[in-house]
């Protein structure tokens, strides 16, 4: 009988030849992915029917795009649920099945990636498929809520995993959540409301997590009331989220409300005169301030931070009509390590910067100060398809060394792009915006079907006259209404993209 040597993972031993074998790089450890806000399929729990994440075109069209964003509605009995209901008697009536598997758009929140490429990215580097577990959850829900389900399932599926490794020898596995947007504040609520569980816990990745919240949960809730003639679908998602704990808890706990020579955080009656929900406005307010006096520090957690994209970073209030409108903009304010606001010392004005962000998350709230941070130009809600977020996860996962990265040539600006949030109409040309580069020359911005994969003509792009920060516009003609991808690749980092609905007239 020949020597052997090692394992090959699957329980055989390997013949020794000429030349010892040479494996490839495994983590031991169980992998859990947490998606973001809309990011998992949802279901009625007792027909089965789809009721997001799988149809589009019914979610768009005039005629049953408003009863089913109507049947999103989350009730009282749902607005009430907390961590202890989720312990006691987890709700039924809407059941999360599976992570988001086709594109996705909803006005205001824009465009969401699939999560298939991130689970395949885990799956390659772990001991078998089996130890990656998705984390489908019904973020219509408090975040607490959803916390106290992920608790569960993560113990479940690592003790699990511990039975499956324990015939490879090594060390005993941990936990590795890579969670999306909202997917880290449930990943956070998960591991402060158990100790253990965050003992077993190796390492966080979280890719734009709205730590600190984002404005653009206020002009969610603020629809109605910013525009004039509301279009059915922004009518049924304005109607929708002024009744969800989940986009409530992703209100901005920092200072956000610009009144000019003082900056307010927002009250809950801020939140109602928006057009939001008191209560919930309440408990999610009393949340961000629990959490600024007692912090919570993620274990091993390293952040990817998207940056370099126009993202709303406060907002100011004015009225139409005795009714009122936030505005957002463009710009936060300097904090000193006093937690004051830092002011010019000749006006006593406050000190405005743009921070940017990722288009919906700006940096400071996507990070919490603990934790190794890597940079990235790239849109919120096609994160997780990013090459460079893709390497990073494979990298933490295999307990690589990290560092700040700052893009592709270590500069700290880099492309841009800006999309109309509210998306377009079919007939009407949508206007593309690239922003922080020097010319566009050897640059590419292409659009292509998100759903037939359809490719259209490379636009050419133009300097905006009416823009002192060098932006280059070019204006797009839809041949039909759909969701489209638009794609800005420089050559020189990975390509930024985005998702936009071209909507037909009467949606």
């Amino acid at each position: 009988m020949g020597t052997t040597v090692g394992d090959d993972g699957s329980g055989r031993a390997m013949p020794l030849t000429a030349l010892p074998p040479v494996f490839d790089d495994r983590t031991r450890d169980a992998c859990v992915v947490v998606p973001g806000i809309m990011g998992s399929v949802l279901e009625d729990a007792e027909t089965g029917e789809p009721l997001w994440g799988v149809d589009l075109a019914k979610l768009t069209n005039a005629a049953t795009g408003g009863s089913l964003l109507a049947r999103l509605h989350a009730d009282e009995r749902e607005q009430a649920a907390h961590a202890d209901t989720a312990r006691r008697d987890p709700l039924t009536g809407i059941r999360a099945t599976r992570l988001l598997d086709k594109p996705w758009w909803l006005p205001v929140f824009e465009g969401l990636d699939p999560y298939g490429e991130v689970v395949d990215t885990l799956r390659k580097v772990t001991l078998a498929p089996a130890a990656v577990a998705p984390f489908p959850y019904d973020w219509r829900l408090a975040v607490s809520y959803n916390g106290a389900l992920l608790a569960r399932a993560a113990r479940s599926h690592l003790t699990r995993w511990r039975e499956q490794a324990a015939a490879v020898p090594g060390r005993q596995p941990r936990l590795l959540f890579v969670a999306h947007s909202m997917g880290g504040l449930v990943v956070r609520a998960a591991l402060e409301q158990d100790p253990e569980l965050a003992a077993d816990t190796r390492a966080v990745i979280t890719v734009g997590t709205p730590f600190l919240g984002s404005a653009k949960a206020v002009l969610a809730l603020n629809l109605l009331n910013a525009r004039a003639k509301p279009r059915r679908l922004l009518h049924g998602v304005q109607a929708m989220a002024a009744t969800l704990p989940g986009v409530h808890d992703l209100l901005p706990g920092y200072r956000c409300l610009d009144r000019g020579l003082e900056v307010d955080r927002l009250t809950a009656q801020d939140v109602a005169r928006f057009g939001g929900d008191e209560a919930l406005a309440a408990r999610s307010l009393g949340e961000h301030a629990r959490l600024r006096r007692d912090g919570f520090v993620l274990p091993g957690h390293r952040a990817v931070v998207g940056e370099a994209q126009a993202t709303v970073q406060t907002l100011t209030e004015r009225t139409r009509e005795g009714i009122a409108v936030a505005e957002g903009l463009r710009h936060s304010f300097d904090v000193g390590e006093d937690g004051d606001l830092v002011r010019d010392p000749a006006t006593g004005i406050p000190a405005r910067l743009d921070a940017s962000g990722d288009g919906t998350v700006h940096m400071p709230s996507a990070r919490t100060g603990t934790e190794a941070v890597t940079y990235v130009f790239g849109q919120h809600g096609t994160l997780m398809r990013h090459d460079e977020v893709l390497r990073q996860i494979r990298r933490i996962a295999l307990e690589r060394p990290q560092g700040v990265h700052l893009g592709g040539d270590g500069s700290t600006t880099g492309p841009g792009l800006e999309i109309p949030w509210l998306g377009g109409t079919y007939g009407e040309p949508l206007t593309l915006t690239v922003t922080g580069l020097d010319t566009p020359a050897g640059v590419s911005l292409s659009v292509r079907s998100a759903t037939t994969g359809r490719a259209g003509h490379p636009l050419g792009l133009q300097r905006d006259p009416d823009r002192g920060d060098g932006a280059f516009t070019t204006l797009f003609f839809a041949d039909a209404p759909d969701l489209y991808r638009v794609v800005l690749d420089t050559g020189r980092h990975a390509p930024v993209s985005q998702l936009v609905l071209v909507a037909a007239p009467d949606a």
